[in-house]
């Protein structure tokens, strides 16, 4: 063969594994995978198992989404070190939801894209509204581990199942905080959205069957600078205990507001401000409020030996959400040991039958596919730090 045609060949052939490099290597912006050695289109027999993220990583509420997705890298490292599943690792797909409902429908087209074998995440209850059909009609089983607007369960898709307490269970834990405070008249905010709407709702209608009186009902535009005329619909209503129904970025700011504006009641927020974050934000007006929290990590048995392992892996605290991402891979481990296959219905079936105790508590799920038995706490901000309290 003639020297020129060898140079042309092993130009080309240098050129192919150029190209092979750099698609190997490279990550779409919104979406990337971690822990395991898959590619996003290696879902076979004797290749990793691959599990699609849900998540916000940019935007408000991007400290939740950030603590979710290393949660569940750490049950990962944990289970592919013990062994895998079904001889198999475990792989983690990400996309960033920014919990914005058209950038979740976005992400959840590229985690469908990916060839992910199931779901997982969920934070923002109205963008993983908007994900879950996509799932449901790639025959895709999902997880959520956070969002707990009953409006997921009433999409009736049946492969959907909520880790989280609901809107019921925030409910009744707002119910038996008033009687232990002695409060009687309650104030509810909210900002439209389907997780705080929901909250609200129910709470406006399941707090009077506990003799409470909803004195006002208030809706706060998301990220409005002031609200004043809140504060003063509030404090003309006589409430004596206001309930925050939405996230912390904008709860800070109302409670803020209603300590300058001269409310002396108690004050709460729902587990979508359940974050240090909310301490921070709040500075000394945050002292006092109560929070209806997610089992918070630090107040959980085992929770400091999570702790040890989530600082060393990741050098920060636990976030709120960690214990129920944590115990949602582990879930989807022990289902699919007990199916013996990743096909969706056998993997959802044994979801369905699962009686887990785990780090977050005991997990089973009612008939529609929420968690059974609130896991729901009270914790309150006193001196800067959250303490649990118990009634």
């Amino acid at each position: 063969m003639k020297k020129k045609n060898i140079r042309l060949i092993a130009l080309l052939v240098a050129l192919l594994m150029s190209v092979a490099f750099i698609a190997s290597c490279s990550n779409s912006n919104n979406g990337s995978q971690t822990t395991g050695t898959t590619d996003a289109d290696d879902s076979t027999e004797t290749g990793d198992i691959l599990i699609g993220v849900l998540s916000p990583t940019s935007g408000s509420e991007a400290y939740y989404g950030r603590d979710m997705l290393q949660s569940y890298q750490l049950a990962v490292e944990e289970i592919n070190a013990a062994g895998g599943v079904l001889g198999r690792n475990l792989a983690l797909y990400h996309a960033d939801d920014a919990c914005d409902p058209n950038t979740a429908s976005q992400a959840a087209a590229r985690i469908v894209t990916s060839d992910v074998d199931f779901v997982v995440g969920g934070y923002c209850s109205g963008a993983t509204i908007s994900a879950l059909q996509q799932f449901y009609d790639e025959d895709l089983l999902m997880l959520i581990s956070a969002a707990n607007s009953t409006n997921i369960t009433a999409l009736g898709l049946e492969q959907t199942f909520m880790l989280n307490g609901t809107a019921d269970h925030g409910a009744a834990m707002v119910a038996q905080l008033c009687e232990f405070l002695g409060s009687t008249k309650v104030a509810l905010i909210h900002q439209g959205d389907a997780y705080t709407q929901n909250l609200s709702d129910t709470c406006e209608r399941v707090l009077p069957e506990s003799g409470l009186e909803i004195v006002t009902v208030e809706v706060m535009e998301q990220g409005s600078a002031d609200v004043s005329a809140i504060v003063t619909a509030v404090l003309y209503s006589g409430a004596d205990f206001v309930y925050w129904c939405g996230y912390h970025a904008d709860g800070s700011n109302v409670i803020k507001q209603l300590r300058q504006g001269g409310y002396t009641g108690e004050i709460a927020v729902g587990d979508g401000s359940a974050s240090v974050e909310l301490i921070e934000a709040c500075g000394p007006a945050g002292e006092g409020v109560y929070v209806t929290s997610p089992p918070y990590v630090g107040f959980t048995e085992g929770g400091e030996d999570f702790i040890a392992d989530y600082n060393e892996m990741f050098g920060m605290e636990p976030g709120t959400y960690a214990t129920l991402c944590y115990d949602t891979i582990y879930i989807l481990k022990e289902a699919i040991e007990a199916a013996g296959t990743l096909e969706t219905s056998a993997v959802r079936d044994a979801i369905a039958a699962i009686e887990y105790d785990g780090l977050s508590g005991f997990t089973k799920f009612t008939a529609n596919r929420e968690l059974a038995i609130s896991n729901f706490i009270v914790i309150q901000i006193v001196d800067g730090e959250f303490v649990l309290i118990s009634f």
